[in-house]
């Protein structure tokens, strides 16, 4: 009787101990996959920037295509709080994510992206968790005369 005590003990006691490190493990692989996909938006706007052209009027903008997945709400992944892409001036933007219960990590994009209209700087919100996001980047040209990369939902 005596070693079914101590084993529903031990039992507990490893259970217990063990969920911190669970929970860090879930945190650090959806922190992985946020950097991927930053690194993904990144490469995408940057490379439009820097490699394309505008093409003339009637001609369709040079794309990119991105596929951004927000992690669930697991044991294996720790759900998005907040990723946001904003302008923050004529040549770059910052990405804000921030994932449940840590503190929000930003990176910097050499690249200025607005959502959907060139004329406007609106933000990219990504919200949700567990769904996969199709983003679309065009090239396009803001009213003072400078190139803009403009993302839509695909």
């Amino acid at each position: 009787m005596i070693r079914y005590v101590l084993a529903v003990l031990l039992a507990v006691a490893l259970v217990s101990l063990s969920v911190p490190a669970i929970e860090h493990g879930a945190t650090v692989k959806s922190e992985h996959t946020v950097d991927r996909d930053v690194a993904a938006i990144d490469r995408a706007a940057t490379s439009l920037v820097a490699h394309e052209d505008l093409p003339p009027d009637g001609h369709p903008p040079p794309q990119r295509i991105v596929t951004v997945t927000l992690p669930t709400d697991s044991v294996t992944t720790t759900p998005i709080e907040r990723f946001e892409i904003e302008r923050a001036g004529a040549y770059a933007s910052v990405v804000t994510v921030s994932l449940e219960g840590t503190s929000p990590r930003t990176f910097v994009i050499d690249a200025p992206i607005v959502y959907a209209t060139p004329s406007e700087n609106r933000s990219v919100d990504l919200g949700g968790t567990g769904t996969d996001v199709e983003l679309l980047f065009q090239l396009a040209e803001d009213p003072a005369g400078t190139e803009v990369v403009v993302v839509t939902r695909n």
